[in-house]
């Protein structure tokens, strides 16, 4: 749970950064911002923080020892008064241009933000936030003077031009802090700005593989093509299961509830959404009752047929014989609903 809604931004720093294998360089700018109107502080929070409420929480990592992380060092640093927050940013653009040697890296500005005063997991803690903008819209403008009208533009950004992000929170710092990075990357950025930059993983607790497992399962409800009273029939029955397990096996879970035709096809959804998600699933996971409704909300029983038409089966148990017949017209060469009602 992140709460940004004390948070104070108390000093922003604005570097510039090239990409290094075309020698752009980066450019450090020797003023801090510190001093914020509430109407400017509205504006910057809109735009730097409204996206990362929900976000997973990362940690930083190193295959030997965490203390090889280069950027972990420079934001503990700062966190700890070892260095001022200039210095640190200093070191973070020097980390960032070397981490961006591949060609299809783009130049932009790196904005840094101190805050204060934000909520992560019931604690109040402070946070370093990092943002590289590297597109800029176009904003027209007009203005009257004299009743005569001008028109001209600037370029500036609003919360969807934020390209790349992370935001530190300064807790539980021996554990590589608690991180939160913008989710909107495809697997080039990820690799440039989650493992070369800032070497961060996923914090794979049980809530976070809670999550996956339910997100699985409706992956695979909406890709089998097992009709709505099949799919429905495992709702239920995953419902009926999951609320007397306090653990979660995903082969026990598999042998109870997937027919045996379909085991393969729910391995298949497991192990893609473990390659697209960077997931590894260990042998038993715990679901807690919030777990367990967010099931219920996300995987549901309500089968989308096309854009236009959902069906829902509240309760299959009470569907009686025949009630719905579904197949697959030859001629038209599409599946058909049929309801008796």
């Amino acid at each position: 749970m992140i709460d940004f809604s004390y948070a104070k931004m108390k000093q922003i720093l604005v570097h510039y950064v090239g990409n290094k294998a075309q020698e752009q360089g980066y450019e450090i700018s020797e003023n801090s911002i510190e001093e914020l109107d509430e109407e400017m502080s509205e504006v910057l929070h809109e735009i730097f923080l409204s996206s990362f409420k929900e976000a997973k929480f990362h940690h930083f990592t190193h295959p030997t020892s965490l203390e090889y992380n280069e950027s972990y060092n420079y934001i503990k640093d700062v966190f700890e008064e070892e260095t001022s927050f200039f210095e640190g940013s200093v070191n973070l653009v020097k980390q960032l241009y070397a981490a961006s040697s591949h060609p299809n890296v783009k130049a932009g500005d790196l904005w840094l933000i101190y805050m204060s005063d934000c909520i992560v997991e019931g604690e109040l803690t402070d946070a370093i936030g990092i943002f590289k903008v590297e597109n800029k819209e176009v904003f027209l403008k007009n203005e009257y003077n004299n009743q005569a009208v001008s028109i001209g533009y600037e370029k500036g950004i609003t919360k969807s031009d934020i390209d790349k992000a992370a935001i530190v929170f300064n807790f539980s710092v021996k554990d590589g802090y608690r991180v939160v990075a913008l989710d909107r990357l495809n697997r080039n950025d990820s690799v440039y700005w989650k493992q070369l930059f800032l070497a961060i993983e996923k914090i794979q607790n049980d809530q976070f593989l809670a999550e996956s497992f339910i997100n699985v399962c409706a992956e695979f409800v909406k890709k089998d093509d097992d009709g709505i009273v099949g799919k429905s029939a495992f709702i239920k029955e995953a419902q009926e299961y999951l609320e007397v397990q306090e653990e979660i096996n995903l082969e026990d879970f598999a042998d109870v509830l997937v027919a045996e035709a379909k085991q393969d096809e729910f391995k298949t959804v497991v192990e893609n959404y473990e390659k697209s998600h960077d997931v590894s699933f260990p042998d038993n996971f715990k679901l807690n009752q919030e777990n367990k409704d967010k099931f219920s909300k996300k995987v549901k029983n309500k089968i989308k047929i096309n854009n236009n038409i959902s069906v829902m089966v509240k309760d299959v148990n009470k569907l009686m014989e025949n009630e719905i017949t579904e197949g697959f017209d030859e001629v038209e060469q599409k599946r058909y609903l049929k309801i008796y009602f």
